[in-house]
């Protein structure tokens, strides 16, 4: 039986959202990439953090310049993204904080991003007269439907159901992680389908569309709007330049310096990463005002250009797609 939805819009400043996210690195480090997405979440929401790996006081410390944290903490407890959503949904169920919010997103850090702003993003996908929702679908011949687990939305209706309750206390370890795939990220939006709540995704489509291939494709995914990339896609980017357009330099020399500390591969390294080469020089008196550099990639369709002051100042990136 299909339950019945009213559609309730509200303004994108009225909308209280609450991120229940879930962290993890091996070497225990809260880098930049990480800072960058939590920081870009606190401008939309309260944060509760649950990191499954344990922390140096040192680094624990870095979360303190992140405004909006309601909660946070690090300790290996070895139940994955699931296992951190739900002990940041006790802690956020225990002191009723769950019925205070109209959205209750689940992310996680498997992701580089935002790559840009999703405050729009969001607005849409809440104004939708869905109670699920999240970046992108997936589905295959063995699978029905979900929401991919790393971006989540549930609306307050939804989150405070006790079916989501009993679901979320029902985390356990899993062997591998493809029963963690099959038991909850699947599990959560089948049993919302289930009980008659509808979804929508900012990228859905049939399957074997190429903007569900995530991983193999993640320049398609980009082009089609997704403000995010999926670390262990990189592999599959014909070069971090390719990021450019996206996104800052600044975030992008974050993403090359978390992939070498991770030991995640990249599709061009350094060495292989052609040259720049000077193309334009202002002097004066033979003192470099301006210079522009030039990087040509295999590819001939992509020329990537820099401008540097007095010879050691970068100023900005250009990535040209002819």
């Amino acid at each position: 039986m299909q339950k019945k939805r009213e559609l309730i819009v509200k303004k994108d400043m009225d909308v209280k959202r609450l991120f229940l996210f879930a962290a993890y690195d091996k070497q225990g480090i809260i880098d930049n990439t990480l800072l960058h997405y939590l920081r870009a979440l606190s401008g939309l929401g309260d944060i509760v953090f649950v990191m499954d790996s344990d922390v140096a006081e040192a680094e624990f410390a870095k979360l303190k310049q992140i405004p909006n944290i309601l909660h946070a903490v690090a300790t290996r407890h070895g139940e994955y993204d699931f296992g951190s959503y739900k002990r940041a949904y006790q802690w956020a169920d225990s002191r009723g904080l769950l019925q205070s919010y109209d959205w209750i997103y689940l992310v996680n850090d498997s992701v580089y991003g935002p790559l840009f702003d999703i405050s729009r993003i969001l607005a849409d996908l809440e104004s939708r007269g869905v109670d699920l929702t999240g970046m992108i679908d997936f589905q295959n011949k063995q699978t029905p439907v979900q929401v991919q687990s790393w971006f989540v939305g549930l609306s307050s209706d939804l989150a405070n159901q006790k079916f989501i309750r009993k679901f979320m206390d029902g985390v356990r370890t899993q062997e591998n992680k493809q029963l963690i795939v099959l038991k909850y990220e699947v599990g959560l939006s089948t049993i919302a389908l289930q009980h008659g709540y509808k979804m929508s995704t900012l990228i859905s489509g049939e399957v074997g569309d190429d903007k569900h291939r995530i991983y193999d494709c993640p320049l398609t995914m980009l082009k089609c709007g997704l403000p995010f990339l999926k670390k262990n896609a990189v592999a599959n980017l014909p070069g971090l330049q390719y990021l450019y357009p996206y996104t800052t330099v600044s975030f992008v020399d974050d993403i090359y310096h978390n992939l070498m500390r991770s030991g995640l591969t990249i599709a061009v390294t350094e060495s292989e990463r052609p040259k720049y080469q000077k193309s334009y020089r202002l002097t004066c008196l033979s003192i470099p005002l301006v210079t522009i550099y030039r990087q040509r990639h295999a590819s001939s369709a992509l020329t990537c250009y820099k401008v540097v002051l007095f010879d050691f100042i970068p100023v900005f990136k250009i990535l040209i797609h002819k």
